[in-house]
This record gives C-alpha cells, structure tokens and sequence, in this order.
C-alpha cells in the first residue's frame, strides 16, 4: 500500500510503498477514504521520543476491509471513523482497535460526508474536553483565545449552544469566519491589545478561558482577566496551575486523550453536534496522498483557514 512515512527524526515525511498492515485478533483493517491534518501530525515527526519508521496522521475516515476474528461490534463494508495514531491515516489502510480507549472510533451516518468526518476527532474532542474541565454551561462567560482556529471554532460554537456568553479572539482577517461562530463579542489581536479589550467588555472578569495560542509569559497576563474563583485552560502546557491556585484562579493544561471526550462517546456526540447543526467543518482545502506533506507544511506554518483534509 501507499503511505506517507517518516524515516527518521528531521525527515518530512515521503510517499513510499510499505506493506499492507494486517488485522490483530480484535482490531479492524480499515481502507482510508480520508484524513484529516492536525497540528499533532507534524509535531509527531519532530519529536526524539517518536519511534520511527512513522506512518504520519492520526484522524481518519474509511471504510472497514477486514476484521480480526473476535471483532464483534463492527462488520465488513460498514464506514467509520476516528483516531489511528499507532499505524497512521496517511495511508491506504490503517489499524483501529474496535474498542481502545487511547484509539476510538465510531461508525459514520449516511448523512456525514467522510472528509466532514475525518475532520472532527482529534480538534473536536480537544473542544469537548476543554470546554468540560472548564465547566462552562447556561450562563458562563467564555473567553477562547484562537476562536478562529479548528479546535476554538468548535468550542466556540459548542459553548454557544450550552448557553454561554463566548467572546473569541484572532485576526482581524478573520472576522468574516467569526461572524459565523455566532460569538457575543470578537477581539482582533492585530487592531489593539486583547486584554484591554476584554476588561472593556468583562470589568468584572469572564468565568473560564480556553487558551489555545499562548505562551506561559502571555498567558499569565490572559488569566488576570479570569474572575476570583474561575478557571482557565491551555492546549499548549501553558497554565502553571500552582501560580494560578494562589490567586484563585484553576488553571488546568488540556491533553486530549486524557480527558472523556477522547473516547468512542466524545466520538457519538460530536456527530450529534454536526448533525444538528451546532458545530460544522470548514474544508479549506482537499489534498491526494500525494500532497499530504505540502499539506503539512501549510499548517505548520499557519496559513490555513479551516480544515485540511486528505483524501486517499
């Protein structure tokens, strides 16, 4: 089969010719009809600890080719989708367990397209679990730091549809796209100073922020917009929880995979979401396999403006 692999630590990645994985006892041979492109796929590649050859992706829509002997819950032809890090989605088939904490997936509606699917677990579950630990229901005010982006625009909308009150953050270019996140208020970083703005809007402080594009340095100035007693979280490691704990504030630092919405019904309710029309997919651009490493270098340089998707 086809794959993009990554030989060692400082190659990109090339499209290369490796051998067809074959299904353990309990797991699923999947045939990949998409992947969606995550900020995780390129910083896998750059890490020492990463074990190599790498296939690279992690988020995958497709269809299920073969099953190990003891699968019960999924069938031959059925379509699913979800999380593959162990054997990479930049490929034309991949490994899933049927039922993995660390490796969900979930079987895709008629009514969901497969690059709409490929592009929600890993951003979306980063939503979810953010936006839970944080707390935030009917009546909190919300501020998300990188609104625009593939994790803050589902959790902007998320929040939204729990009755928050979310103001976002981004560039003054993307007003266009935060119109339609249905935020209360938007703060372009690039027209004036964010945490000003925000004490304008909030004198009395917001309840929770989700802080998806800062710096330790940047975000300890973002938490003195926090209330006494709220709580602020960071994608990124962020948050010194111990310094945030002396002034009241909780701070938490968001992995993924280790917070409930990582899992097979973080998978199910973002699909309720998408389906009632809560959270939608952005595709900016479709790329073949072939251009899944181009791909890459476009979002590691930040000049995406919504989802990358490719499509095997």
């Amino acid at each position: 089969m086809k794959a993009i692999v990554c030989e060692r630590l400082g190659d990109p990645g090339s499209l290369k010719e490796i051998p067809t994985p074959q299904p353990g006892p309990h797991e699923l041979l999947i045939r990949v009809i998409a992947a969606g492109v995550n900020p995780i796929d390129w910083k896998r590649r750059e890490r020492p600890e990463t074990t190599f050859p790498l296939v690279l992706g992690q988020d995958f829509a497709g269809v299920v080719s073969a099953t190990g002997n003891r699968v019960t819950k999924y069938a031959e032809g059925q379509r699913v989708f979800g999380i593959a890090w162990g054997h990479g989605s930049f490929a034309e088939y991949t490994i899933a367990p049927e039922d993995d904490r660390q490796r969900p997936i979930a079987k895709i509606p008629d009514v969901v397209g497969d690059a709409d699917a490929a592009s929600l677990p890993t951003a979306g579950a980063t939503a979810l679990g953010g936006l839970d630990a944080l707390n935030v229901t009917a009546g909190t005010t919300l501020l998300v730091l990188g609104a625009t982006g593939g994790v803050g625009g589902f959790a902007a909308r998320i929040a939204k549809d729990r009755g928050a009150r979310v103001i976002g953050t981004g560039s003054a270019a993307n007003e266009g796209l935060a119109a339609s996140l249905g935020l209360d208020e938007y703060v372009a970083y690039d027209r004036g100073d964010v945490v000003e703005a925000v004490k304008a809007l909030c004198p009395n402080g917001v309840d929770a922020a989700y802080d998806l594009v800062d710096d330790a340095a940047a975000l300890e100035r973002v938490a003195t917009l926090v209330r006494d007693g709220g709580a602020i979280a960071s994608t990124i490691g962020a948050a010194d929880e111990a310094a945030l704990a002396r002034r009241n504030v909780t701070g938490r630092n968001i992995y993924a995979m280790e917070t409930p919405a990582w899992s097979h019904a973080g998978l199910r309710t973002l699909l309720d979401l998408l389906e009632r029309g809560v959270i939608g997919v952005r595709i900016a651009r479709e790329l073949p396999l072939s251009e899944a490493v181009e791909g890459l270098e476009e979002s590691k340089a930040g000049r995406v403006n919504g989802r990358l998707v490719i499509m095997v």
